[in-house]
């Protein structure tokens, strides 16, 4: 017996939370070191780590870069480093705490505030409820004209997943920053979130037989 073929697109939108941030700072200092061991070339941002762990444990900690600029030679006397180090914060609602400490310091500066999501399990959430949604309207669209659904020949899924870029705080260098800090000052007193609406689309092909008797 041959078939009736019934297509069926259902889409399912929802807003997805960050789960965790990262903060990009860059620091000023006279001493140059490499790797982790940057931490301790600046007093400021020695002073503002151990203020964030008091705040939030879990944070980690990582340099990315470093550069310096010397007018006596390589590591001299006049050498000056910019250290670029990120900060992985998981406890959402410790981060404008954490900003705000990062802020404070004389030789820090903010340069950017990027998101992490959750986005591999909420897609499979909401697939499964739009092959619900598609395989119900199906049968009651069946139902009404004395059709069944009896198998499926295809099915396809898709997504729309809007990218949050990074949120940028400016371009200057840590002194430069310090010097404006009081025209541009940031008040990161308050719960600090990120939400953004993803969909899922089901595409479905159902296989329907008139009902016997």
């Amino acid at each position: 017996m041959e078939h009736g073929v019934l297509r069926i697109s259902e889409t399912v939108t929802a807003e997805l939370e960050a789960v965790r941030a990262f903060v990009i700072v860059n620091v000023t200092s006279e001493k140059v070191f490499f790797g982790n061991a940057a931490i301790a070339a600046s007093e400021d941002l020695k002073t503002a780590i151990e203020r964030i762990k008091k705040v939030c444990e879990s944070i980690e900690i990582d340099t990315e870069s470093v550069s310096f600029q010397s007018n006596s030679g390589i590591f001299g006397k006049n050498s000056t480093a910019e250290y670029t180090v990120k900060l992985k914060v998981d406890a959402l609602e410790k981060l404008g705490e954490i900003l705000g400490i990062c802020a404070e310091g004389k030789k820090i500066a903010i340069r950017s505030l990027a998101w992490d999501y959750d986005e591999e399990q909420r897609k499979l959430d909401l697939i499964v409820q739009a092959m619900q949604k598609a395989k119900n309207k199906a049968d009651r669209m069946m139902e009404a004209i004395g059709y069944s659904v009896v198998g499926i020949r295809s099915c396809s899924d898709s997504y729309s997943l809007p990218a949050i870029g990074e949120i940028f705080f400016g371009t200057q260098s840590a002194p430069e920053h310090a010097m404006t800090r009081a025209k541009k000052a940031v008040d990161f007193g308050t719960q600090i979130k990120s939400k953004k609406q993803i969909s899922a689309t089901c595409t479905v092909e159902f296989l329907v037989n008139v009902n016997s008797g």
